[in-house]
């Protein structure tokens, strides 16, 4: 199995395992035969795919979106790696009854080929990459503290890591401006775009628009109660005994919040986050969303 070794530049000793699968880094404990295979995946006409690049909220959207199609508010009994597509072989996807909400951080070019074939309606997920980093290191963090005893390398490390592409799924702006590509090759396929800071700042109003999206029949209000049932603090106590657990807290449901990472780059950091962003997102539709956004707390 392909294995490599990740450090910080600063912290040698720090080796992160991870598994590189044609050029692209996976979780070290994924397989090797499920991510070659994936292409493979059956797909049905009424699966729903959510794509999104690691911490952009793909765990709540898969909440909300199961109980559209399912026309409920009940808690999902299970989460979103049972139909994670990188993770889960197809004969086990196969014996999933519909609706199946598939789900991946795959870029648009590594989809099963029957998504595009069968025009499977997508959700792709944006989050700013500053909180996408800082949400990625609380995680890490935890993992580390928690499993196995190890203290994880100062942020500023991480960041730099997450910045060269280093990580899990490459690159953030590859992963983004690879999304844009594609819907412009395909501009007929069904792709929805839902920024995570709009699901935070209008959950109903974003809610009713992946609603409409869907072509579900569900009024206003019913959409607005899935936007109350799927609020951070109550997916947090009704998932606790269904999702992972690390000391006390759920791993998938951290604190909703938009803006963190203020509270965790230096000015020198984000001066240089802006100069990265800006060069790798300039011709980008996105650019003017996340560029030099606020000052550093």
């Amino acid at each position: 199995m392909p294995k490599v070794n990740v450090s910080p530049k600063n912290f040698p000793e720090l080796a992160i395992p991870l598994l590189e699968v044609d050029s692209m880094r996976y979780p070290f404990f994924y397989s090797e035969d499920v991510i070659r295979n994936m292409s493979e995946v059956t797909c049905w006409d009424d699966d729903v795919m959510i794509c999104g690049y690691m911490r952009s909220g793909t765990h709540w959207c898969y909440e909300i979106l199961n109980m559209l199609l399912n026309k409920t508010t009940e808690t999902v009994p299970h989460t979103k790696h049972d139909l994670h597509v990188e993770k889960v072989n197809g004969k086990t996807l196969d014996a999933v009854t519909s609706p199946r909400v598939f789900n991946g951080h795959m870029q648009f070019c590594r989809l099963p080929k029957q998504v595009i074939e069968k025009r499977v309606k997508v959700i792709y997920l944006l989050r700013d990459p500053r909180d996408v980093a800082v949400s990625w290191y609380q995680l890490m963090e935890k993992n580390f503290r928690y499993r196995g005893g190890l203290t994880i390398c100062p942020f500023p490390d991480w960041l730099n890591l997450f910045l060269d592409g280093e990580l899990e799924w490459g690159s953030w702006f590859d992963h983004v401006t690879s999304w844009e590509r594609a819907m412009l090759q395909h501009q007929h396929h069904p792709i929805l775009v839902v920024h995570y800071e709009d699901l935070i700042s209008d959950p109903r109003g974003e809610i009713i628009r992946m609603n409409r999206f869907l072509g579900m029949d569900a009024d206003d209000e019913f959409c607005g109660q899935v936007a109350t049932a799927c609020h951070i603090s109550n997916m947090k106590k009704n998932k606790y005994n269904i999702t992972e657990v690390l000391n006390g807290e759920t791993v998938n449901y951290n604190k909703g919040q938009v803006g963190s990472w203020r509270s965790w780059f230096t000015r020198e950091m984000s001066d240089h986050f802006n100069q990265i962003y800006d060069k790798k997102m300039r011709y980008s539709r996105f650019h003017s969303k996340y560029i030099r956004g606020g000052g550093v707390a």
